[in-house]
């Protein structure tokens, strides 16, 4: 716990691990036992493809072609570009408990969302989960003015620009510790998230 909360006037979400159960692009069993590997591995191999996934160089179909066209592999009717993403897109669930706590923040202060998500999942939860009902502003590493994936601290900066806020007045919430320790030389006030209970206590402080 990091933070001071006579100075807290915004708070700002990370989706995945934060505010729902982390979504993984290589979730596709039929490709793991393709492949032999589990999804880290799967991505360890592809990391430039990946990493361009999430910065928004690719779209579903460029990068489930690449993907293929890396292992060599030829299109199924379980490992083609719409069956990768359907299970990928299927593989992670909200915690609506706490998208309800970002609800009650709105409140009181700004409630941002700093994200590193794909094209595909930003469409997904955007859609799902009317992410504009909890959050402004969105900020997601695929987007055209972000370009890059936390740690790196264009995307904090970002959604600073956005609040029009220094770091001192955020309070970021993230499962990272290495996305944490990057807010936080920003200057950003931090909670990492362990788990949902721990989360609960914490942030009840704020409320």
């Amino acid at each position: 716990m990091s933070y001071e909360k006579n100075k807290i006037k915004a708070v700002i979400f990370d989706w995945g691990g934060v505010c729902c159960r982390e979504g993984e692009p290589f979730a596709s069993k039929d490709l793991q036992k393709k492949l032999a590997m589990k999804p880290e591995e799967i991505a360890g191999k592809v990391m430039n493809i990946y990493i361009g996934y999430y910065i928004g160089e690719y779209n579903r179909d460029s990068f489930w072609r690449a993907i293929m066209e890396h292992f060599d592999l030829k299109e199924t009717a379980k490992i083609n570009p719409a069956a990768l993403s359907g299970v990928y897109l299927n593989s992670y669930s909200v915690y609506q408990d706490v998208l309800d706590i970002a609800l009650q923040l709105k409140k009181k202060y700004q409630v941002g969302l700093l994200s590193n998500l794909t094209p595909e999942m930003r469409k997904q939860v955007r859609s799902a989960h009317q992410t504009k009902k909890y959050f402004k502003p969105e900020v997601y590493s695929c987007d055209t003015d972000v370009k890059s994936i936390k740690p790196n601290l264009k995307p904090y900066r970002v959604i600073l620009k956005k609040m029009g806020l220094p770091a001192k007045n955020c309070l970021f919430i993230d499962n990272s510790l290495k996305n944490i320790q990057a807010a936080q030389r920003l200057g950003f006030q931090t909670i990492l998230f362990e788990n949902r209970k721990q989360f609960f206590g914490e942030i009840k402080n704020v409320m």
